[in-house]
């Protein structure tokens, strides 16, 4: 019942033994002893018997605590392993996102200018408008032209396809942020969205992708920009000394270089544009007075979102901007621009004299407000002035559209004969 005891090595003199126990049954007493020559062991033989409930338990509780300890380490193991493979697949999607990512600027928002305090990523390293894509090696730059907030323009030469032409290279200062470098691709995105208009200034290419040489190429203007041209109309017209007839500048030539930026400004509205800094200074002057509006650093496709808010950053044309935009924070629209092309009327019809003459920029939008507006210039043609008032409408739903403003100014200029509408 007690079971039996089995030994090993054998009984003979100076022999140990080792005893153990049938399946089932404990070993009580010592598990070895020594064969002496008097045939006795040296110790008291051992028995073998069930065993007791305390010594099962302790047993089990060994095994237990053993197996639990294993397991809890398994798991630990597990779970530190499997933290480690997702922190290494994620660095990897990481690290081959930054090698594959190319920067741009999506059609629906980053046409928009950017909110400074937004996170701005590195200029593309990648063409952004591959069929435009200029070598910057191609471009060679002349006499600088025009300086502005952001940029600089350069006259200069463009070398393709084994001839060279002049053109306009507009690009930016050399301490320009990444801020005004993504601006820049928007003004470039801009022109492209517009597409081809005779009177907007053609696009022949860009550089996109040397961070130091971002440049707009356009085409040359040989009488540059509306403000200066004016103002050389109005030297020459007091001047005892022979010019170019392009510098005589009366009525007809009023209507025809109005109804001109009128037909622009309205192909940019029906493009879902705003232009933003309308000015006699960003319309330029080419042969037989044929006139394109141009820089658009500051266009906006606007009508994705209906309206379009001031960014309270941006460096604005105060005395050219509608009583909108001086609000800080108000809505605008293309009528905005509307009220920009009456100061321009009123630019043509001075011969390049500055809006609002005597009157404190501090001071315009209350006094716009309050109905003040600039007098008829002189030399100004009554239906000239007329258009002036509809466009300074304190409403911007009142003021006319552009298609309409076209429209009256080809009437009035077909008074004087259909050749005076050719461009």
């Amino acid at each position: 019942m007690n079971g039996r005891v089995n030994a090993t090595n054998g009984y003979c003199s100076g022999n140990d033994i080792q005893f153990s126990c049938n399946p089932g049954y404990e070993l009580v007493g010592r598990s070895d002893a020594t064969c002496q020559e008097d045939g006795n062991w040296n110790r008291d033989i051992p028995t073998c018997q069930l065993p007791t409930e305390e010594s099962r338990t302790s047993t089990e509780a060994i095994i237990g605590g053993t197996s639990a300890g294993i397991a809890a380490l398994l798991i630990v193991a597990a779970v530190v392993f499997t933290v480690y493979l997702r922190r290494r697949r994620k660095k990897r999607k990481e690290e081959n996102y930054q090698q594959s990512t190319v920067y741009f600027v999506p059609d629906d928002v980053i046409i928009h200018r950017r909110r400074l305090e937004e996170m701005v990523p590195p200029v593309p390293a990648r063409p952004q408008f591959p069929k435009l894509e200029t070598d910057p090696g191609r471009v060679t730059l002349g006499e600088k032209i025009g300086s502005g907030a952001f940029g600089i323009v350069y006259r200069a030469t463009l070398t393709r396809d084994d001839r060279t032409e002049d053109v306009v290279v507009k690009t930016l200062k050399e301490n320009a942020s990444e801020d005004d470098k993504l601006g820049f691709l928007e003004e470039i995105r801009a022109v492209v969205d517009l597409g081809v208009h005779k009177n907007l200034l053609g696009l022949l290419g860009c550089c996109t992708v040397v961070r130091d040489h971002l440049y707009l190429i356009t085409e040359f203007m040989p009488y540059g920009d509306l403000k200066s041209f004016l103002r050389k109309c109005r030297e020459e017209a007091t001047s005892d000394e022979p010019g170019d007839d392009i510098y005589t500048f009366e009525v007809i030539q009023m209507y025809q270089v109005a109804r001109q930026i009128a037909r622009g400004m309205d192909h940019i509205a029906r493009s879902r544009y705003v232009h933003g800094d309308l000015a006699a200074r960003n319309v330029l002057v080419g042969k037989r007075l044929h006139v394109k509006i141009s820089d658009f650093g500051l266009a906006e496709d606007i009508y994705s979102r209906g309206y379009r808010r001031q960014d309270r950053l941006q460096r604005v044309p105060w005395k050219w901007m509608a009583p909108e935009r001086l609000e800080d924070g108000k809505a605008y629209s293309s009528q905005s621009d509307v009220w920009s092309f009456g100061i321009v009327l009123y630019e043509i019809c001075t011969l390049g004299g500055d809006p609002y003459p005597g009157v404190a920029v501090s001071e315009l939008k209350d006094r716009l407000q309050a109905g003040f507006r600039m007098d008829q210039p002189e030399d100004c043609p009554r239906a000239m002035y007329d258009l002036m008032q509809q466009c300074w409408r304190w409403q911007p739903i009142q003021r006319p559209l552009f298609s309409q403003l076209y429209l009256t100014l080809d009437k009035h200029l077909a008074f004087y004969g259909p050749e005076y509408l050719l461009n």
